[in-house]
């Protein structure tokens, strides 16, 4: 006979506590045969939140959204300021939308006509709460480009920031293939086809982080665009040092510096710098005039010369491990040169095609057709004064210098150049795309904004020592791992971290930004 035995206790909800959160469980009683006795099934009910179960479990996931690489982009905007420094001259969600285009461009730098697709399944995309949409972004960019935003913001973040004298500067080109009056015909190393806009930038030498930028005509040379941003920067920053390029040693910028400590490098197509590299070259290479950069002897000599009116200071320079470098490149790609040419058709248009090829080095050799075969003969003359600069240039400057403190300032010029490759090839800047001036001026902003996001994630990450394990490109996709889960009801649930995401997070979320 089986007997059935009755269980009389009810079912019981029970709480579990773990890491400070409450679980709540349904207790059922059963009868187990095997012990002859009441045994219990426990059924997961929910999370207590409030005095409320919250029946997690009972609602099923209807998506998963991007998420870990906006904690510590979000972490630097709001650390730097930059959604208020925004709102003082735009409305909230205008500024919102400004970051979330900065931002996506960091972590995904899509054309912005598509941004809005990969933006859609990003927890950014929920926490912003705005419109990427094509037409919302070009109406955007339209406004900020026909204001004077750029130049308030950069005022503002100078202020936050109070960065040091120590600046740096320089100029890129950007290319378009719009046809807007700004764009013009200049002197691009990429995209010579296409019309041009400079964009000028000062960086903060000590913190890398860019603080105002400027934009100019495709056309205008390198030289003359400087006194507008010297002027600029003196209203926020009176006492400046400024490190400089050749491209921009003349006499007019160096007047226009005469009252600020600078370094440049001289350029030499002035007589006067041509004159001293004579000169110095011959006795520059002496046991006494070596100093030692990044255990690399190096020779130096002080020079004094006159420059028109001005009476410059500089040091002389022979590096010749670079010597070697630039022999080595330069035989290389003349031999190379001269093989291209020698291996062409004779034809109609033949000289184009050579002059084409040679470029800057047509000077260095002479080409002749003979048997209906191209020659080429070197010129030693031309050759060998190339090779007397070879590993040796001059640096003038203004203000209490040691020949090494000159070299490692001016060194640290490799940030910005750093900078704008991030600008063109991280960022994706160009070629651009916008259809008006007001546009890509916009345009040029948002990726202003960008760069200096980008440049305070890049500093954290070498105080973290996160730059010893990671690029940003490679820490920035495993970051992306990070997700959270959409639930039908709109709620948001973090998923599990590895232990490498974990580490990253935690390196980056116990560091000063700037």
């Amino acid at each position: 006979m089986v007997v059935f035995p009755t269980i009389t206790s009810k079912n019981q909800t029970i709480e579990k506590i773990v890491n400070g959160k409450t679980y709540v469980y349904e207790r059922v009683p059963y009868y187990n045969s095997k012990i002859q006795n009441t045994s219990y099934h426990y059924r997961y009910i929910g999370k207590k939140d409030s005095g409320e179960i919250r029946k997690i479990r009972s609602v099923l996931p209807r998506r998963s959204l991007i998420h870990g690489p906006f904690i510590p982009l979000m972490s630097i905007v709001d650390a730097l300021g930059i959604g208020d420094m925004l709102k003082k001259h735009l409305t909230e969600k205008e500024s919102r939308e400004i970051i979330a285009i900065a931002i996506s461009k960091i972590v995904r730098p899509l054309p912005l006509s598509s941004m809005d697709t990969w933006f859609e399944g990003t927890s950014l995309s929920r926490s912003m709460k705005v419109d990427l949409k094509s037409q919302r972004i070009s109406e955007l960019m339209d406004k900020i480009g026909f204001s004077d935003l750029y130049r308030q913001f950069s005022s503002d973040l100078i202020s936050k920031l109070n960065p040091g004298n120590s600046l740096l500067y320089d100029i890129t080109s950007v290319p378009s293939y719009s046809s807007v009056e700004i764009l013009e015909y200049g002197h691009a190393k990429d995209h010579p086809d296409l019309e041009q806009i400079n964009m000028s930038m000062v960086m903060e030498r000590s913190r890398r982080i860019p603080i105002s930028f400027e934009i100019y005509s495709g056309s205008i040379p390198d030289v003359v665009t400087l006194k507008r941003t010297v002027d600029n920067i003196r209203k926020m920053i009176p006492k400046i040092e400024i490190i400089l390029d050749r491209g921009f040693f003349s006499q007019e910028n160096l007047k226009l510096l005469r009252d600020d400590s600078y370094i440049i490098a001289a350029s030499l197509a002035s007589k006067a710098v041509k004159n001293v590299f004579a000169t110095a070259s011959r006795s520059v290479d002496r046991a006494d005039n070596v100093v030692v950069y990044e255990n690399d002897p190096i020779f130096c000599k002080q020079v004094s010369f006159n420059m028109g009116d001005l009476t410059l200071n500089g040091y002389f320079y022979h590096d010749p491990g670079r010597e070697g470098d630039e022999r080595s490149d330069f035989y290389r790609r003349l031999a190379e040169k001269r093989d291209m040419i020698e291996k062409l058709q004779v034809r109609s248009n033949i000289q184009e095609s050579i002059e084409s090829i040679a470029s800057s080095y047509r000077r260095y050799f002479t080409w002749r057709i003979e048997n209906n075969h191209i020659i080429t003969k070197a010129r030693n003359n031309a050759i060998s004064a190339a090779e007397n600069r070879m590993g040796r240039f001059l640096i003038v400057y203004s203000g209490d210098y040691t020949a090494l403190e000159c070299l490692t300032i001016y060194r640290d010029r490799d940030r910005i150049e750093k900078a704008f490759r991030i600008l063109k090839t991280d960022l994706d800047i160009f070629p651009m795309r916008g259809r008006t001036e007001s546009t890509i001026r916009g345009i040029l902003f948002v990726f202003f904004i960008s760069l200096i996001i980008r440049a305070a994630l890049t500093k954290g990450m070498l105080s973290s020592g996160m730059s010893n394990r990671y690029s940003t490109e490679r820490m920035i996709l495993e970051l992306e791992k990070v997700q959270v889960v959409e639930d039908a009801y709109g709620n948001l649930t973090d998923l599990e971290r590895t232990k490498k995401q974990k580490d990253i997070l935690d390196a980056l979320g116990n560091i000063s930004w700037w």
